[in-house]
């Protein structure tokens, strides 16, 4: 079986680390080849190119619809031959319709990955959204909450949740030295991970860490990510002197901090399946997060592996201190998320749902 990927790029972000996450489940299976097609020549994720997978890159203008990709990609199609088009993102699957159509190669799309339902109706995003959904084989989520918030009800649509490496949260982890680096001496640590973007609330992450903060002294809040906000809310923790927020910037030693830190949080609007919640879950950690419409609460037994919780500063303090002045609660929900992670969450179980879908596509073709 040969599938050609095509994504704009493997730049930091959910979609790109669940289908690099997918593509070494693929690359271990000994009947599948994988070609990855890119528009952009950002590659974030080392561990990718490990794989030695061959990658073409389709360079875009500089114009945000580039209609020059539709006979791009069709060569690429007519070169390589694939079986399979799986396409992640809206213009990928947008691009690879002719490819579809004219060479009739099943064209999977996984362009769902909020749960925002964010293109207005009478738009170039929302046509361009539309048509894929129309002309895809399959149509896959990483949550329920997707396909509700897109109101997709095709039977052609289907719910894949996110999986991960568990080595990756596995052995031991130098948190003495995250504590050293940042001169952390507060008992506690929250750690929030997630993009400095206008998505995530960090606001409501500084004002919970300042309320927090005037309640009790024993707290360090480390907000991991950069962004076009970074910036912003540095200069606001900055005048407004508040002492118990550190942001570190982008690192690479993510599990480090988490398995340092005593809680998750996740102050956002709205999310599909956030990787940071599996994160904090895989390394035993209880987990806050204000999304209580979206895909937060197909990760988290509320009440059990952590809490959804309005998105209020009010609400999120009080939970913070539930959980810090309970050490047996905390190691409790901890310990029942690592084993939700370890058991619904894994990349194993992600793999083995795409290669089924892969089958059953082709299959159905092999019929007609």
């Amino acid at each position: 079986m040969r599938i050609l990927f095509f994504i704009e790029s493997l730049y930091r972000g959910g979609k790109e680390r669940r289908a690099v996450e997918l593509m070494h489940f693929l690359k271990q299976q000994n009947d599948i080849e994988v070609i990855l097609v890119l528009t952009e020549d950002k590659i974030y994720y080392q561990s990718f190119l490990d794989l030695g997978i061959p990658i073409v890159i389709l360079k875009r203008k500089r114009i945000k619809y580039d209609p020059s990709l539709f006979i791009k990609f069709y060569k690429c199609c007519r070169q390589y031959n694939p079986d399979l088009i799986h396409a992640w993102g809206k213009m990928t699957v947008f691009y690879a319709i002719p490819a579809k159509l004219i060479r009739r190669i099943p064209l999977i799309s996984s362009m769902i990955s909020d749960s925002v339902g964010r293109y207005a109706r009478f738009s170039f995003d929302s046509f361009f959204f539309n048509i894929g959904i129309f002309l895809s084989d399959v149509i896959l989520s990483n949550s329920k909450s997707g396909l509700s918030a897109y109101k997709i009800k095709t039977p052609k649509a289907k719910v894949i949740l996110n999986g991960v490496n568990l080595e990756r949260f596995q052995g031991k982890f130098d948190t003495i030295s995250i504590r050293e680096e940042f001169g952390i001496s507060s008992e506690f640590i929250l750690i929030m991970v997630a993009s400095f973007t206008g998505y995530k609330d960090y606001d409501l992450f500084i004002e919970t860490a300042r309320e927090t903060a005037k309640l009790r002294g024993d707290t360090t809040f480390l907000g991991v990510g950069d962004g076009p906000e970074w910036t912003r809310i540095q200069k606001r923790v900055k005048d407004e002197n508040i002492k118990n927020v550190i942001l570190t910037g982008m690192r690479d030693d993510i599990e480090s901090l988490i398995a340092a830190s005593d809680i998750g949080l996740l102050c956002t609007f709205n999310e599909g399946i956030s990787n940071s919640i599996i994160e904090y879950m895989a390394l035993g950690k209880p987990v806050i997060s204000t999304d209580m419409t979206g895909g937060s609460k197909e990760i988290i037994i509320n009440g059990e592996t952590g809490f959804c919780v309005e998105r209020s500063t009010e609400e999120v303090v009080a939970h913070i201190v539930m959980l810090l002045n309970n050490k047996s609660l905390r190691l409790t929900m901890g310990i029942k998320g690592k084993n939700r992670i370890n058991y619904q969450f894994s990349i194993g179980r992600m793999g083995d749902e795409f290669l089924t879908v892969y089958k059953d596509i082709l299959s159905a073709k092999s019929r007609k």
